[in-house]
């Protein structure tokens, strides 16, 4: 036989079967995750999510979440390391912080982005998928008693 007929036919964004599908959910809810609670509680789930409905991108959907905490807390060190150097005021500095937000909102959205190709695939041929209501309602509720447990400093920037 040669090459090309032992070769099976496969779609690029076709997603792998897994044994976490009983717990894949629509990549609005770990986004709806991060508006309500966090990256605590977001980025983790979408890596979970990636590996649940079997995305072909789930370790760029896994580096990037590690990029974005990484991205967090280096963003963290400069504009505090800004603030103590004396390039930035105190009233400066809060602008500054904005920064940090908006690089989380990025990556948040980027990983949305990736994984809602796959997903749409997942879910039109039959794949099982949970509604994230009641997770993102938790995170909701939650949130300040997880901020209370934490000590307070720079990891409170990083994963809220």
């Amino acid at each position: 036989m040669s090459r090309t007929q032992n070769a099976a036919y496969r779609i690029v964004d076709e997603p792998a079967p897994s044994r976490w599908t009983h717990i894949a959910v629509d990549p609005i809810w770990p986004l709806f995750g991060f508006m309500f609670g966090g990256t605590w509680l977001a980025w983790p789930w979408f890596v979970v999510n990636g590996h649940a409905v079997g995305s072909p991108t789930r370790w760029r959907e896994t580096a990037l979440v590690a990029l974005g905490f990484l991205g967090s807390f280096g963003l963290l060190f400069l504009v505090f390391w800004a603030l103590a150097e004396g390039y930035l005021g105190r009233s400066d500095a809060w602008w500054a912080l904005l920064v940090v937000t908006l690089w989380k909102m990025g990556v948040s959205y980027g990983l949305f982005v990736l994984q809602r190709r796959t997903f749409e695939l997942y879910a039109w041929f039959g794949g099982r998928v949970r509604n994230g209501i009641l997770v993102v309602a938790a995170a909701f509720f939650l949130r300040d008693k997880l901020l209370a447990l934490l000590p307070h400093g720079i990891w409170l920037l990083v994963v809220f």
